[in-house]
């Protein structure tokens, strides 16, 4: 091979490098990575099939959590005790190695195969490693062309795998950030249903309740998401509510009931203060606004139509649901079906229409038992 030729070699794998740790780092969510880490790796290196092994919290098993190629689903989230297996090998040397004939290989383990149907016949495995931390290891399986693993591939895959230590180390710390934030959210909303006896559990069925309408509607994921914490935070502002109005047994005066209307300025001021400030404007505008009507008849500012941020239309209803359906000293509350009657009847001029549809749409699939309802998707901690 001539000099110039090498050069464009060597220029042909930079540009692959460059291009797999831009797609590694587009994203934080960890099933996403963990697909995204292999599939680059697997059309850099050019494999027929591939498996992602990572170690569990213990550090006793490492477990599939991403497979392409030929019966990949077998492959996914079978476990390899620790000590077994060239994946294992490879980890706790924190040397990869490249097996040009699977059959030869005294840590080769045929378990997977015999399981998966799969026939392998040559492999490149690499250690996932990153400040000393043993993520996992990446196994790529029977190259395309029908040739075994180069060295070249072998230095191609421990480049690219150093990237995807890092967008995997930066994703779990996000995770567990994600996590003891949701955490920290869901204990704040408890102990705010806390003060009063009759709203024990509103924030979590409301959170719940908007995001399956949220779901209903075609929202995203990460919208989806986003909506769950500002609907567990949507009452946040009753922490300024003094507990005899928030507990007055009896129907409140007007003068009381403006006064627990300040909950929605109250709980926006809250939220606005804290940081980073940009992850928190969803919240603010959900607990100022839940209270706001399509008609302008609501409250703080007397918002009409679309004026009305989309989640806070979204929480608005699954609010009022709840509020209906939830005993009270002075009230026995409605059944399910006559809740569902009321937002029906308050439908497009009160609440949004399609929000309606979505709530009602799901009481229908659970027979008007929402402790019944499945969903796609869950964020209780």
């Amino acid at each position: 091979m001539s000099d110039i030729e090498q050069l464009e070699q060597r220029i042909q794998e930079l540009m692959a490098l460059w291009d797999a740790a831009k797609e590694l780092n587009s994203h934080l969510e960890l099933d996403k990575v963990f697909d995204h880490i292999l599939q680059q790796m697997m059309h850099v290196i050019g494999a027929e099939a591939g498996t992602l092994w990572i170690a569990d919290a213990g550090g006793q098993h490492l477990q599939a959590v991403s497979a392409f190629g030929p019966a990949a689903s077998e492959i996914l989230d079978v476990k390899m005790p620790k000590g077994q297996g060239i994946v294992w090998k490879v980890l706790e040397s924190g040397q990869a190695e490249r097996v040009g004939d699977v059959s030869m290989h005294a840590d080769w383990n045929e378990r997977i195969d015999r399981k998966s149907g799969f026939s392998t016949s040559s492999l490149l495995t690499v250690p996932l490693i990153v400040k000393n931390n043993q993520l996992g290891s990446l196994q790529l399986l029977n190259k395309r062309d029908g040739e075994g693993f180069t060295e070249q591939d072998l230095r191609l895959a421990e480049a690219l795998a150093h990237q995807s230590a890092l967008a995997l180390h930066n994703s779990q710390m996000y995770d567990e950030l994600n996590r003891m934030l949701m955490s920290m959210i869901r204990t704040l909303a408890t102990v705010l249903d806390a003060r009063d006896p009759y709203t024990s559990g509103h924030s979590g069925r409301v959170a719940n309740y908007s995001l399956w309408i949220a779901q209903k509607m075609g929202l995203s994921p990460s919208e989806c998401e986003e909506l769950y914490k500002a609907a567990l935070l949507h009452d946040i502002g009753k922490i300024g509510i003094r507990d005899d109005l928030l507990q007055k047994p009896g129907r409140l005066t007007q003068e009381e009931y403006s006064t627990i209307q300040q909950h929605t300025v109250i709980g926006a001021g809250i939220l606005a203060n804290m940081e980073p400030r940009h992850a928190m404007e969803q919240a603010v505008a959900t607990a100022k606004s839940h209270h706001e009507r399509l008609d302008g008849s609501g409250y703080p500012e007397g918002l009409t139509g679309e004026a009305i941020p989309l989640f806070a239309r979204i929480v608005g209803v699954a609010d009022t649901f709840d509020a209906m359906t939830t005993v009270r000293p002075y009230s026995k509350g409605f059944t399910p079906q006559q809740g569902a009657a009321e937002l029906v009847r308050c439908r497009g001029e009160l609440f949004e229409a399609e929000v309606v549809d979505a709530m009602i749409s799901i009481l229908e699939e659970c027979d008007y038992d929402l402790s019944t309802y499945k969903t796609e998707r869950s964020y209780q901690i």
